[in-house]
């Protein structure tokens, strides 16, 4: 799989140790793909806003926000609400090892594209 992020670009045939090391800095940007290719993926991007929404999600999680989302066969599917970084971790690590947990562990919407 090739893990693609705003600042790092990509990686291809990344493994579960680099993906952790990445996904573990605050270097990597405000998104990452994880792609088995261009119509299979999951990826995350920061939903960071200024305002006390965001601020409230902040206190309550000690995270930003983040929007997960996935597509396969040609559609595309959010995760209801917004979640934490270590469960963006967890889902790209799960999705990695080819586990179904990053998909049973979130209501998933889906989303016209």
């Amino acid at each position: 799989m090739t893990l693609t992020t705003e600042e790092m670009g990509d990686m291809p045939a990344v493994d579960a140790a680099t993906l952790e090391e990445v996904l573990s800095s605050d270097s990597f940007g405000k998104f990452a793909v994880l792609s088995k290719s261009s119509k299979s993926f999951i990826q995350a991007g920061s939903d960071w806003q200024p305002g006390p929404a965001c601020e409230a999600f902040i206190d309550t999680h000690g995270s930003d926000p983040w929007v997960l989302e996935y597509r396969e066969r040609g559609r595309q599917f959010r995760a209801v609400g917004l979640v934490t970084l270590d469960q963006v971790q967890a889902a790209f690590r799960s999705y990695l090892s080819g586990r179904a947990d990053w998909r049973t562990g979130f209501t998933w919407g889906k989303i016209e594209v």
